[in-house]
């Protein structure tokens, strides 16, 4: 804390005000980043205090705090209220969905880990609010992986299926790796809609230009195929994973390829 204070000090002193909120903002991170490591509510209020003086978009800071509090390993009713209060201060939908995704996945996870019914209840609750489909659907998807019920789980991810299917607005890259997601999870229930939710994401790849984002999806569809592959001993999706390889062309995509299909003895 008294380095915190020193840095309060020092932003305080700044003159030009766009540069002493980037300053405090900082300080918020780092406050953040504190609380999970040192899992002091203390850290959380002093945060919350300073977000309130940053003036070049201030969301972003309750994010961060958000994010922290969704990571502590203290956990209750009064934590999870408190995250949500303080995501009313967020003033746009893409950091609110961020944040309330976060509240979601980080208390749904303990409630069924811990098997706290009401915890676990008003995070399902919360996951209908984000407002941004792609969160919301991904919200589901995540507790699903969490779910050790395979019905329960099944459940979750056909809610997602159901959000994603009827959305439009969401840009092609994120819904590639959703499909591919949803490939995964289905796989691992032993659901064979898996197939069809792969060949929506080839599809769909097709139809990306970007050269970058081209190499990232690509590799999310190996991915899914070696798990796809393995899960259902399918050497054609197996293959396939082999053959798509070939068309990553970004070298960091590449490498991350051939490190995947190394580890499985497909190349």
């Amino acid at each position: 804390m008294t380095r915190i204070k020193e840095l309060m000090d020092s932003a305080a002193g700044i003159p030009d005000p766009a540069e002493r909120s980037r300053k405090y903002k900082n300080i918020v991170v780092l406050l953040s980043q504190e609380a999970v490591r040192s899992n002091d509510q203390q850290h959380i209020e002093e945060a919350l205090k300073i977000a309130g003086m940053v003036t070049d978009d201030p969301s972003k800071s309750y994010v961060e705090i958000i994010r922290a509090i969704a990571k502590m390993k203290q956990k209750d009713k009064n934590e999870f209220d408190e995250a949500v209060k303080i995501s009313k201060s967020i003033d746009n939908h893409l950091d609110l969905s961020v944040a309330l995704h976060e509240i979601v996945i980080g208390f749904g996870r303990y409630g069924i880990e811990n098997k706290d019914e009401i915890i676990y209840a008003d995070s399902l609750d919360l996951a209908q609010k984000i407002p941004f489909n792609s969160y919301r659907a991904m919200a589901y998807r995540n507790l699903s992986k969490a779910s050790i019920d395979p019905a329960k789980s099944l459940e979750l991810v056909n809610i997602s299926i159901e959000i994603l299917e009827k959305s439009k607005e969401i840009k092609t890259i994120y819904q590639i790796l959703a499909f591919c997601d949803t490939s995964s999870m289905l796989a691992r229930l032993n659901d064979n809609r898996s197939y069809g939710f792969l060949k929506k994401a080839i599809a769909m790849a097709d139809s990306i230009m970007d050269e970058l984002e081209r190499s990232a999806v690509s590799l999310k569809i190996l991915e899914t195929e070696i798990e796809i592959g393995i899960k259902f001993k399918d050497k054609k999706v197996l293959d396939e994973a082999v053959v798509i390889s070939k068309g990553i062309n970004k070298e960091y995509y590449k490498t991350l390829a051939s490190n995947a299909l190394k580890r499985y003895s497909l190349y």
